[in-house]
């Protein structure tokens, strides 16, 4: 089954990514004191199937594993907003600038970095830290209904909904 299929008929499916600890940890704190204050994070590349997905469902689950982590699932947080492309001077690319953390107030869109410019802004609610994290090996690929292997390294990916037991 394509993925198209599968988020066609609704399927249960989530996105897995990657973020800084620090700056997950910071949304975990904001979160903490307000669990439906939506908080915004950019990526290189361009979520066009978490955006397909969450325009058939929303919110939908999305698991963070820490960059330069052990390769374990530690939060999750409701996906609430894709943006992709985002351009200086849209309305909706100025709103989700003004919901990022106060580590990452000052990126924009990481104008300062030559050939990494944003491809997608998203933006989260209720992030909080998994009571018994999980190895993202555990994670099923919805493209190709294979596990996420310990060295994956990309942007995102749509993966079926573990049960996780959170909260």
């Amino acid at each position: 089954m394509t993925t198209a299929t599968v988020i066609g008929k609704g399927g249960d499916v989530a996105i897995f990514t990657r973020n800084h600890r620090h700056h997950v940890e910071q949304a975990v704190s904001l979160s903490a004191s307000d669990p439906t204050r939506q908080i915004s994070f950019r990526a290189r590349s361009k979520w066009v199937s978490a955006l397909d997905a969450l325009n058939k469902k929303k919110p939908r689950d999305l698991y963070i594993s820490p960059v330069g982590g052990n390769g374990m699932v530690e939060y999750v947080a409701d996906l609430h907003r894709v943006h992709l492309e985002p351009q200086r001077g849209q309305p909706v690319t100025e709103e989700l600038l003004k919901l990022t953390t106060d580590s990452t107030a000052d990126e924009g869109l990481w104008e300062q970095y030559e050939g990494q410019n944003v491809l997608t802004l998203y933006a989260v609610s209720n992030v909080r830290k998994l009571k018994q994290p999980f190895p993202m090996t555990k994670l099923v690929k919805v493209s190709d209904n294979k596990p996420i292997r310990e060295n994956y390294g990309y942007s995102y990916c749509l993966v079926y909904r573990h049960d996780f037991g959170a909260d």
